[in-house]
């Protein structure tokens, strides 16, 4: 039988660097230089009117979002709500399930 440890150590190991790659896409040259100026624009590296000259269209669509989820973050449930979920949860005795686990009967054999 081979030793696992031999193996491994066998193998050499090349340390390459972690980084996020980007395959260039024939043909999108003109669309990737607009659409990294709007992604700098969304990281915070350049001036919305930079991303507008770039395109506008895009810029509008992100604001938009962001429009539509700070909408969304203010949604509140109706105050009836919570009381009509605590009402539909069953009641039962406080620690039901705590004696119902305590009868469970294990039996442990140690095996030599």
């Amino acid at each position: 039988m081979l030793n696992n440890e031999e193996n491994r150590n066998a193998t050499p190991r090349v340390e390459r660097p972690l980084t996020d790659r980007e395959v260039p896409l024939p043909g999108i040259a003109a669309a990737d230089a607009t659409a990294s100026v709007v992604h700098q624009w969304l990281d915070g590296e350049a001036t919305e009117a930079d991303a507008r000259r770039a395109n506008d269209a895009a810029v509008e669509f992100w604001q938009q979002v962001e429009r539509d989820a700070q909408t969304m973050k203010a949604v509140k449930a109706p105050a009836h709500l919570a009381a009509n979920i605590m009402a539909a949860i069953p009641v039962r005795e406080p620690g039901t399930i705590a004696a119902r686990q305590a009868r469970v009967e294990v039996e442990l054999r140690p095996e030599v």
